[in-house]
């Protein structure tokens, strides 16, 4: 008997993410057809793909199928070093098959490949993609090899100031600004500081908070965290044209100039950790909570000094998000967060930044219904994604 498959289009769009979290949810045992690229031009695309993937894995029984013969090089090699076919392997490499059309196991085939890759990305060389950087760590690897020097010390340790990674972004971002050196080193000079330490705080909560289930008991196997940060060019124009969601359109009338070109900075922090309603709540959660209550916990995930993790003084750490939208009110940026069954987002030039007295007062607007009000279920995902976008002209 053949196992049900879901078949990935090279070509996604954020709705097409959310149908394959569909029917994710609705197999337990089912395989992914995977192409061996995928367009991940849009916003928040690659890592919005990461989320289905990671939810896949914590709740499947299935395989990977790919179109690669076990003798192509040329394919394996372009799978491993993509940053999509790279997290894959390394995500699921001691847990999962990997085969082709004919059912021949090729996850063995990839294994210089995926070294190389990683290489590229401990030294950002010219071999890889141009105008983005993606920086993972993997938990189920021992620390040495799975958590990325860029963003951990000697020791192992998440920098504990945002100072100790400076370096890192300021190489990510030399990196992925190479073809526009000129044209944007102002805009990002002006805004490194702000960038470093929004990337620290997201960084931060998928350490403290993304490394073990939502008890915090126990280490979750596999498990992937990560960073993305890409520089999208186009026209105004095209930027509207070519995005559905209202809520995004709106954003780029207010936040891009008139020019030829305009240019804006996507950070993505993701991981397949518990997500952020769940590892707040802890033992108060449960899979049957409203809609509008779990966006009420991201409210208060957002509000300065909220959490229900303590740090080994027994004192609350707060999740450092009230500060990303502090940071990110101050570039004229938009957020939206993918987590559990909430997508949201913020546009913080429509919607600003204040210090509220209670964390029902922050304005969230539903990825679907457009609505700070009426909020949609969306389909189950694992982990937690937080996408923001910056402005650069």
């Amino acid at each position: 008997m053949m196992s049900k498959s879901i078949k990935i289009k090279k070509s996604l769009s954020l709705d097409d993410i959310e149908e394959i979290l569909k029917d994710i949810n609705a197999n337990k045992t089912i395989d992914l057809q995977l192409p061996i690229s995928i367009d991940y031009t849009g916003f928040g695309i690659l890592p919005s793909f990461f989320l289905a993937f990671f939810t896949w894995v914590r709740n499947n029984n299935g395989k990977i199928i790919l179109p690669i013969n076990e003798n192509d090089l040329k394919k394996l090699e372009d799978f491993a070093t993509d940053y999509y076919g790279y997290v894959i392997l390394s995500t699921i490499w001691r847990n999962f098959d990997i085969v082709n059309k004919n059912n021949v196991n090729i996850k063995l085939s990839f294994k210089d490949f995926t070294g190389k890759m990683h290489q590229y990305i401990d030294s950002l060389t010219i071999n890889l993609p141009n105008e983005s950087i993606l920086v993972p760590s993997y938990d189920h690897f021992p620390k040495e090899k799975g958590l990325s020097h860029w963003f951990y010390s000697h020791d192992n340790e998440f920098f504990n100031t945002p100072s100790g990674i400076e370096n890192s972004i300021y190489h990510i971002l030399s990196q992925i600004n190479k073809n526009y050196k000129q044209r944007l080193k102002r805009n990002i000079s002006d805004s490194f500081d702000d960038i470093n330490t929004i990337v620290w705080e997201l960084l931060k909560n998928t350490d403290e908070h993304a490394t073990t289930d939502y008890l915090g008991q126990i280490k979750l196997l596999p498990n992937t965290r990560g960073l993305f940060m890409k520089i999208h060019r186009s026209s105004k124009n095209n930027f509207i044209s070519n995005t559905k969601h209202e809520g995004l359109k709106e954003y780029y009338i207010d936040a891009l100039d008139d020019d030829e070109f305009s240019f804006f900075l996507e950070i993505s922090v993701f991981d397949s950790g518990p997500g952020l309603i769940k590892r707040f709540l802890g033992k108060e959660w449960s899979d049957d909570r409203a809609i509008e209550k779990n966006v009420d916990t991201i409210k208060n995930c957002l509000f300065k000094g909220q959490s229900s993790v303590k740090s080994n003084e027994g004192v609350n750490k707060g999740f450092g998000l009230d500060e990303v939208l502090n940071l990110l009110d101050k570039k004229r940026g938009f957020l939206k967060i993918r987590t559990g069954n909430v997508s949201v987002y913020k546009n913080l030039i429509k919607s600003k930044y204040k210090k509220f007295d209670n964390p029902s007062e922050i304005e969230l607007f539903d990825w679907q219904s457009l609505s700070n009000e009426n909020y949609t279920k969306m389909p189950t995902s694992e982990g937690s994604l937080v996408t923001l976008a910056i402005p650069l002209n």
